[in-house]
């Protein structure tokens, strides 16, 4: 049997958390939400998969791999509307399927049973929440998961949302027949449902979970290297994730959740809260009903977010990246060693645009330091200066592909000074003042924030100074998911090939 997990990984509930997590990726007690819904789905005797992705694909791709850890294979579509994600299912050719497709969701979760279910119906067999039912003439709500056979999709879906898909499946599904009851779900597309598929897992609510620590008493459970100082108290159910230290004095439970990798400070407490892993929590502290990822807070109750600039409140504890540092270094070095070597270009480029030229010599606009967090009040700026009034005009007599030497004399050569001081690196994505990265769409202003602003970029590479606005993002995307020594010395090349108007196509 083939499972489509459809799993965009944007919901409007969730939207503080998806600036750094894809839903699906979102944890549930131990493990990433998706984790669940596959190994629940391989339960079932399911091994072939295709996910539907759209926000922050190659997290979920890297996560997830090709699936042999689970003795199955995963197969990947994207879609570029992650309001319409069932757009994609026309090219998949399941009506081609012999056997019934499983429809599910990456952000719900029904506790279905396949077993004794008649799974040579040409009817679709829709799963639906006990109590839920047909609400009007339109519709009817549903889980999100139904059971289709594959010449369901010969006429392919209705237009792609999952309003549309819904009434599609309800409508040839006969009243009486085909309509499974479902008593229990998992559901994490808000604060509230993500806190409440917290504690159902922590009572026991839900069955045929895997969790990976050990219930050392009933309704505690303890992952291995945790580190829990003799004077916490700890108040059933609890559950701590693995490398986890527990000050003195700290107080968890009932129903709390910390992920692996945390510290808790002396004196801190916990109550009807789930912290993220990688998080740190401060001393004295009190949480309750409320969500903490590193810096950011999360109350539950009012479904509010803010962001905690003080790391001795809230904050993350970051893993040493050595050959990140390394890399920043070694480009940090070279910005300075050919500044050294070419400071005197710049120098008389600067003497000959001042006698030549009429207006200023430099044009400045106050650009974001990247990386960078969600919040825009927590932005560093810094003044980016070339010789150039517009980047367009430094490609008006090299053309689309053939970037020109005035690219290279006019913004190429004075941005090395940024280079030599750390703002910038060689490779990376286009500079953007604060203006231009909030009229971003939210994912892409998301993808844009952890990446590294550079002096080449995989857009300017490929499609020059007037690429569309498709062709960019795509390009963004493609370049924070592929960013490396290797891949950045292959933008370096395109990009010497481009100065002499040839393509490495």
């Amino acid at each position: 049997m083939l499972a489509v997990v459809i799993a965009p990984g944007l919901c409007p509930g969730l939207k503080a958390l998806n600036e750094r997590h894809p839903t699906p990726l979102v944890p549930l007690v131990d493990r990433p939400f998706i984790q669940h819904v596959v190994e629940f789905l391989v339960q079932q005797g399911i091994t072939d998969f295709r996910f539907v992705l759209s926000h922050l694909p190659e997290r979920m791709e890297r996560f997830l791999g090709d699936g042999s850890r689970w003795g199955s294979t995963f197969r990947y579509h994207l879609t570029r509307d992650p309001q319409r994600p069932y757009e994609t299912l026309k090219a998949m050719g399941l009506d081609r399927e012999q056997g019934p497709v499983l429809l599910a969701q990456g952000d719900r979760m029904p506790r279905i049973s396949l077993k004794g279910m008649d799974l040579t119906s040409s009817l679709p067999a829709a799963f639906l929440l006990e109590g839920s039912g047909r609400k009007d003439e339109e519709g009817a709500e549903w889980t999100g998961w139904a059971l289709v056979p594959g010449s369901f999709f010969a006429g392919g879906p209705p237009s792609g949302t999952e309003e549309e898909m819904a009434k599609q499946i309800l409508a040839a599904c006969p009243d009486g027949m085909s309509r499974v009851s479902i008593p229990k779900m998992l559901d994490i597309r808000s604060y509230q449902g993500l806190m409440d598929a917290h504690r159902m897992v922590l009572d026991k609510a839900f069955e045929g979970l895997f969790l990976g620590g050990r219930e050392a008493d009933p309704g505690i459970w303890v992952s291995r290297n945790v580190r829990l100082h003799p004077t916490a108290t700890l108040l059933p159910p609890v559950f701590i994730g693995e490398d986890t230290r527990v000050g003195s004095g700290t107080q968890l439970g009932p129903h709390a959740v910390i992920g692996q990798n945390c510290i808790l400070d002396s004196g801190s407490s916990v109550v009807g809260s789930v912290i993220f892993p990688g998080s740190y929590v401060g001393e004295a502290l009190e949480l309750a009903d409320v969500i903490v990822d590193k810096n950011r807070l999360i109350n539950v109750r009012f479904g509010s977010a803010v962001t905690i600039a003080d790391q001795f409140i809230l904050g993350g504890l970051k893993a040493k990246h050595l050959p990140k540092r390394l890399f920043s270094l070694l480009s940090r070095a070279t910005g300075t060693l050919l500044l050294a070597i070419l400071g005197s270009l710049i120098l008389l480029t600067a003497l000959f645009l001042k006698v030549f030229r009429k207006g200023p010599v430099r044009y400045r606009r106050e650009v974001v330091r990247i990386p960078a967090p969600s919040d825009p009040s927590l932005w560093r700026t810094f003044s980016y200066w070339t010789f150039l009034p517009d980047r367009k005009e430094a490609g008006a007599q090299g053309g689309r592909l053939g970037l020109g030497f005035r690219e290279v004399f006019l913004r190429a050569l004075p941005s090395l000074v940024h280079v030599a001081l750390g703002r910038m690196r060689i490779v990376g994505v286009a500079p953007r003042t604060r203006e231009e990265i909030l009229s971003l769409p939210d994912d892409w202003r998301a993808l844009y924030l952890r990446a590294k602003s550079g002096i080449i970029s995989e857009a300017l590479v490929h499609h020059g100074y007037q690429p569309d606005e498709d062709d960019l993002y795509s390009a963004e995307a493609f370049y924070s998911a592929m960013a490396g020594f290797r891949h950045d010395l292959k933008l370096l090349w395109g990009y010497g090939a481009r100065l002499f108007g040839r393509t490495t196509d």
